[in-house]
């Protein structure tokens, strides 16, 4: 009995041998089959998201964020600190902490890959930051080597562990060519209404929804006016986001050329030169509080001016490539053909080359930036006005629950430097605040087609590289 069933045992493991051998032989087959490969037996790849060993090259170690450090104040937060210590005593002077500052006092980049939980238009935002109106904003759920991107730097409260929040505003996503405000800033428009109407127009696929898979580079910041001090993307500078129509991979990609550097100078010339960085260090060139509101206003009176208060913000320019990208078609069992088509406007100097992978049915895109690449400036400069009233409305967002009155506290702090022109800081302060705002931009992008394979240079475009990627089995 236990020889018989030792044979028994035996017979079946020779079976289950054959078994296995004849499945493996299946597969050789179907991977080598007229030289092209299955989809049915390739991995189900995320839609999109950058090569993971050179975007964890890219962001090297992730330190832990300090509000002290890196904003000023571990405290109150940006605004609301001049309700405690008056406008004069704040040491939060920038909205957006560099993390990890450059030697310039800009944010270093990072990169992550992930997915996309909600997105929401904005029309309300700090407007002395934002010259393309208020942030599209969106939090992504981070794919594992990124998820210590997402931090809180506050005593309590902050996003979910491995969410992070990311920004980008409104006029920055492609606009169509039709919409009026590419062209021209009506005069007179306040930015409140500037703002509301960067909401449409925007070509159709270029904004990440809930579930998108998604590809961000950006400014890795801690929003200082947030008593959770939590991390974030702001501003993005590339993404490249898109999900499963219909069976094909349907991924939009864009570069945002440029970075608010939260310095002021009063020349309204010199804010859209982006490939002018030493503007930075001009000895007029301050943080917005408390040295450029109170010496501005403060400068006024002492020329007896009563013009309007103009805020121009110093833009910069984005010249940091993102690490190559991947589209990878969704599964199609019993397909074998694979179809990659795309269509990549870029600038002079900025070049995509793209790879592809019929084991895995994915195409890399690697973008290029010359040496001699130059950031084209922001166009259609315009001062647009804002009242006080929306001012402190605004910024009572800020306040922790309390209310801030912009206009009073700057009168006391500034007025209280020479108390004999109290009547004329009065005045000066009835005017409505006039901060920047570009035409917003725009883009002639076709939209995904079958079929195509094309990457065109546009001279007068201000996107270094925008563009769709296809990518399915037949």
């Amino acid at each position: 009995m236990p020889r018989n069933r030792r044979k028994i045992k035996s017979s079946a493991k020779v079976a289950t041998l054959l078994a296995a051998f004849a499945l493996v032989v299946g597969i050789i087959f179907a991977l080598t089959a007229n030289g092209k490969s299955n989809k049915a037996l390739s991995p189900n790849l995320p839609v999109v998201q950058f090569d993971q060993s050179q975007a964890v090259t890219f962001n090297g170690t992730i330190p832990t964020p300090n509000a002290t450090t890196d904003c000023g104040r571990n405290q109150y937060g940006f605004i609301a600190e001049i309700q405690y210590v008056g406008i004069t005593n704040t040491k939060i002077t920038k909205h957006y902490g560099p993390i990890i500052p450059l030697a310039n006092g800009l944010p270093k980049q990072m990169e992550a890959s992930g997915v996309v939980t909600d997105s929401a238009d904005g029309n309300n935002d700090f407007p002395f930051d934002h010259e393309y109106g208020g942030d599209f904003t969106f939090d992504t759920s981070l794919d594992s080597p990124y998820v210590a991107l997402s931090q809180s730097a506050g005593s309590s409260g902050g996003a979910p562990s491995g969410i992070e929040h990311m920004e980008i505003q409104t006029g920055e996503l492609p606009h169509l060519p039709t919409d009026p405000l590419t062209q021209s800033i009506p005069p007179g428009e306040t930015w409140p209404e500037y703002a509301t109407a960067a909401q449409s127009g925007i070509v159709p696929g270029f904004e990440p929804q809930a579930g998108d898979a998604v590809a961000a580079q950006g400014d890795w910041i801690i929003d200082c006016g947030h008593p959770d001090f939590h991390s974030e993307f702001h501003e993005a500078t590339f993404l490249a986001f898109g999900h499963d129509t219909n069976g094909a991979a349907v991924v939009h990609a864009f570069y945002n050329p440029y970075i608010p550097s939260e310095i002021y100078n009063p020349n309204p010339n010199l804010a859209p030169q982006v490939n002018n960085p030493s503007n930075l260090a001009l000895s007029n060139s301050k943080p917005l509080v408390p040295d450029f509101l109170v010496q501005s206003i403060v400068s006024y009176v002492q020329n007896k001016s009563t013009a309007p208060i103009i805020v121009p913000e110093l833009i910069e320019g984005s010249t940091t490539p993102p690490a190559p990208f991947t589209v990878c078609a969704p599964s199609a069992a019993g397909k074998s053909n694979l179809s990659i088509s795309y269509q990549f406007n870029v600038r002079p100097g900025v070049t995509v080359s793209e790879t592809q992978d019929n084991a895995t049915g994915c195409a890399t895109f690697t973008t290029t930036f010359s040496p001699t690449y130059q950031t084209a400036p922001p166009q259609g400069e315009t001062m647009c006005p804002v009242s006080w009233t929306w001012l402190n409305q605004n910024a009572g967002a800020y306040a922790q629950g309390g209310s801030i009155n912009l206009q009073q506290t700057i009168y006391n702090d500034a007025s209280a430097v020479l108390p004999q022109d109290k009547s004329l800081f009065q005045a000066i302060l009835q005017h409505r605040i006039h901060v920047t705002c570009y035409n917003m931009m725009s883009s002639s992008i076709s939209s995904p087609t079958s079929g195509v394979q094309a990457v065109s240079t546009v001279a007068n475009q201000l996107y270094p590289i925008i563009g769709w990627v296809q990518a399915k089995w037949s």
